[in-house]
């Protein structure tokens, strides 16, 4: 009975502080993450999905400060936000994986699809590029003004047959009426990127919608799928729950693990970030809009 004991000790330590595997289930990450046969077959999509390697030191070392922050581009696991649409409908809040597109005080916007940091669009062939994922041409954020102050926030809210919110991004040239800031539903899920906006321009119009910028908090990261297609699928992230604090991150994957080959190929491989975020410039001088 010892001996039992003493291995649940030792693979829980192995687990929490030294490395762990996880997963990847359904489609957000396409197409560079295989979730398998769906998410709608849990235990299939387990057994057919690619697996990734986890170093849990690495985030205790984060997490204390030890280790720099996580970069552009890395993939990451991280707690489901409890305020993200899936959470509220099924009240759970599940591990799930995303990039990390944006890092504290870096300056963000998404205009047709495309997102730009720090006043540089990031070049999208790493999920364009094998034709199987484009885009959604969504703009976010969208905000009105008056008087030279935030007045509404672009975006609709459709309802689940269980009868909770969830948001639908713009798309370019296709705006909503703007809803009031104030609106329960905007503050929900938006309270924190209304939060960080950055200063409202002087030249804004008042009532005419303009896609504007969030400038990440400090400790806080933007993370999107690289599926951005919500025909195939695509992601739900901080498009649609706001920016995530460093301490729901788990860990960076590292490296795919399982399966070794893929459709006659080696998909045993290391995760580094897409050579297109290494040309992100720093948010030092970057103008507010």
């Amino acid at each position: 009975m010892r001996g039992y004991a003493e291995a649940l000790v030792i693979a829980f330590v192995v687990v929490t502080f030294v490395f762990n595997t996880v997963g990847v289930v359904g489609s957000s990450m396409r197409p560079n993450l295989n979730g398998g046969v769906g998410s709608s077959n849990l235990l299939q999509s387990l057994l057919t999905g690619d697996r990734v390697f986890i170093p849990k030191y690495e985030t205790w070392l984060r997490r204390a400060g030890l280790l720099g922050p996580y970069r552009r581009g890395d993939i990451v696991v991280v707690r489901d936000p409890a305020n993200s649409p899936t959470a509220l409908e099924t009240d759970t809040r599940p591990f799930f994986i995303k990039r990390v597109v944006g890092i504290p005080g870096d300056h963000l916007r998404i205009e047709a699809g495309q997102v730009v940091v720090n006043g540089h669009p990031i070049d999208q062939s790493f999920i364009e590029g094998t034709g199987e994922i484009t885009a959604d041409r969504q703009d976010f954020p969208v905000i009105t003004t008056r008087d030279g102050e935030l007045e509404g926030l672009v975006v609709r809210f459709a309802t689940t047959p269980s009868g909770t919110p969830a948001p639908d991004l713009p798309v370019a040239g296709f705006y909503p009426p703007a809803l009031p800031i104030g609106d329960p539903r905007v503050q929900l899920y938006y309270g924190l990127t209304l939060d960080s906006l950055a200063p409202v321009p002087a030249d804004a119009v008042d009532g005419e919608p303009f896609v504007h910028e969030l400038i990440l908090p400090d400790g806080y990261y933007f993370l999107m799928g690289d599926n951005r297609q919500r025909a195939r699928g695509g992601s739900e992230d901080s498009r649609l729950f706001g920016p995530v604090p460093l301490m729901s991150i788990a860990g960076k994957a590292s490296a795919i693990i399982w399966p070794p080959r893929r459709d006659g190929e080696w998909n045993w491989r290391a995760l580094r970030p897409p050579a297109a975020f290494a040309e992100v410039p720093d948010p030092s001088g970057v103008d507010d809009r």
